[in-house]
């Protein structure tokens, strides 16, 4: 993100003078608050007071809390798009198996990173009535990041591919909603998947899982 503000981010008037904002630290606050409370019940006060900043700052940044939202997507969005791309340039010369591994491996790194990301996601997506929100994570996050990815795994696959008996594209979905799903879970399901218990075993299985589902 950069430090030029958009649209959205008009602000009522210029805070006073104090601590910078950490963009940083405020978004894995509004991410842990939105995980949380769900977007209704979040409030801006709490989000600033976790990151530990006046909420001013925050109203003159982002002008409102849907528009802080829209930021913590976007921004999430982004780096995921960045390192896919990343990664599919750094493995192009290796077997397309290798390939395919490596690109599940990142896939699993990337929602691990964020298992409250992963939470307010499925909760937006499963629980949330609010079809402007659910448009929005469609139009700026889960459309990119799924052509991205579909386009990756035919590449790697070839054009010698054959038909397979699952669509790829519902193979992807349900690859992704696992992920999310085990890894937001993982505190609950550790007590009865010792697997979920480690981490880094935790994810190289996980990743193991997408690779055979698509």
């Amino acid at each position: 993100m950069t430090d030029g503000q958009k649209p959205s981010e008009r602000g009522r008037g210029r805070p006073k003078k104090g601590r910078e904002l950490d963009v940083d630290a405020l978004f894995e606050a509004a991410v842990a608050n939105f995980a949380e409370w769900g977007f209704e019940r979040a409030s801006l006060r709490k989000i600033a007071g976790q990151a530990g900043v006046d909420v001013a700052l925050i109203s003159y940044r982002y002008g409102s809390k849907l528009a802080l939202w829209m930021a913590v997507v976007d921004a999430v969005a982004e780096e995921t798009l960045i390192r896919i791309r990343e990664s599919q340039e750094l493995c192009r010369e290796l077997p397309p198996n290798e390939q395919m591994d490596r690109l599940c491996r990142e896939m699993v790194d990337l929602v691990g990173a964020r298992p409250l990301f992963a939470q307010l996601l499925i909760s937006e997506i499963m629980t949330n009535a609010d079809s402007e929100r659910k448009a929005l994570i469609e139009e700026r996050l889960a459309r990119p990041v799924y052509e991205l990815l579909l386009g990756c795994v035919r590449t790697i696959r070839g054009p010698d591919d054959g038909p397979r008996e699952v669509d790829t594209g519902l193979s992807l979905i349900a690859a992704m909603s696992m992920i999310g799903s085990v890894i937001s879970t993982q505190i609950f399901f550790q007590r009865l998947i010792p697997a979920a218990g480690d981490k880094q075993q935790l994810f190289r299985q996980l990743a193991v899982l997408m690779r055979r589902l698509i």
